[in-house]
């Protein structure tokens, strides 16, 4: 007789475990990293309680940890739903400059006397819009003349950054003769929740993205669509699935989110728009994803991790005497790791070989 395995006694492949998988990924790019500050003669412990203290020392610090989450919260959903599809959405950022350009323009040009919840819908609106049509696009243009998405999302993106320069240097240049728009009507911008921060409602609006993400992939025909086209085309395909519609669908869905990132740094962060507003926080998105296992419900706690780097990453440098850029180092250190599952069968068939040995002896 065959006996049944139970799933929860059933040890789960290491290098299948998303959580497990994420979290020594983490603690392999802490080791390598203290190993890099070791060399350059500096201390590992005094560089990461900087990095730690900085982002939770104080109410006020843990506070614009959140807020620099949430952008990077939104990028890395885009990027994970694009991922399930088996798409690659390196146009995030892009998008994220449409979104915010879209948002900015209906706040200041909308009149004074609007409603402030209705400005903040149409503003939210429009960002979702912007976002959509510039990641739709990116679908469009792969299904319709087969150019790879990579390329034409990187061609995008620099077409964005450079057009809201332009507004912002222009058209919508502030009175002051700065590179950026002039001040978005404080009522019509998402509320702080915190004094002296720049943690605003915009938190609400980027767990709202996560709930409304999970149950559209998970539990929504248009969600089985995306992960069947992604985990086999040709087979989606057969199925009566219509892939080149699914492709730009995707990818649109994948916009708005990266619109909504937009959206929430200038009309929650910094009430206007200017040049290199998005910090990268569009191509980060990605890393965070990577990291999650494109779930919607791990990338909270992936895009505050990246928060953490980000928000402590100066006070790292003021203490420790190390340069920001090592924030970077870690980074890329942790999607090295995750990139890499072959180093953790790699280790677990050690692990598996000395035992045998053991017991062997």
């Amino acid at each position: 007789m065959i006996k049944k395995r139970s799933p929860l006694t059933e040890a789960v492949p290491l290098a299948e475990n998303t959580v497990l998988r994420s979290f020594l990924s983490i603690i392999l790019a802490v080791i390598c990293a203290s190993l890099f500050i070791l060399i350059m003669g500096k201390s590992p412990v005094l560089a990461f309680s900087s990095l730690v203290r900085g982002a939770f020392g104080n109410f006020r610090a843990f506070a614009n940890t959140i807020n620099k989450a949430v952008p990077l919260i939104f990028t890395g959903l885009a990027a994970a739903l694009a991922f399930k599809s088996g798409l690659m959405n390196i146009g995030i950022e892009g998008q994220m400059y449409i979104g915010a350009l879209c948002s900015v323009f209906i706040a200041l040009k909308i009149p004074v006397g609007t409603p402030a919840l209705l400005a903040m819908v149409l503003c939210i609106l429009g960002g979702m819009t912007g976002g959509a049509c510039w990641g739709a696009l990116i679908g469009f243009l792969k299904t319709k003349f087969k150019i790879h998405e990579v390329i034409v999302a990187i061609l995008l993106n620099y077409l964005a950054i450079h057009f809201v320069s332009y507004i912002v240097n222009y058209p919508l240049q502030s009175a002051a003769g700065l590179p950026e728009t002039d001040m978005i009507p404080q009522r019509f911008r998402f509320p702080i929740l915190a004094a002296r921060t720049q943690f605003s409602a915009s938190a609400f609006l980027a767990l709202a993205g996560v709930i409304a993400s999970y149950l559209l992939i998970y539990k929504t025909i248009t969600g089985y669509k995306i992960r069947a086209v992604g985990s086999n085309a040709s087979a989606a395909e057969a199925g009566g699935i219509n892939v080149p519609v699914v492709s730009v669908l995707t990818m649109g869905i994948s916009g708005i989110l990266g619109g909504l990132a937009g959206t929430a740094e200038v009309l929650g962060t910094y009430g206007k728009l200017f040049e290199g507003f998005s910090s990268n926080a569009g191509f980060t998105g990605l890393a965070v994803a990577v990291l999650a296992g494109n779930n919607p419900f791990v990338v909270i706690i992936t895009g505050l991790l990246f928060g953490v780097m980000d928000s402590g990453a100066r006070q790292m440098s003021i203490r420790a005497g190390l340069s920001a850029d090592m924030v970077i180092v870690v980074q890329g250190l942790v999607i090295f790791f995750v990139a890499t599952p072959e180093i953790f069968r790699f280790l677990k068939k050690i692990s598996f070989n000395r035992k045998q040995g053991a017991v062997g002896c």
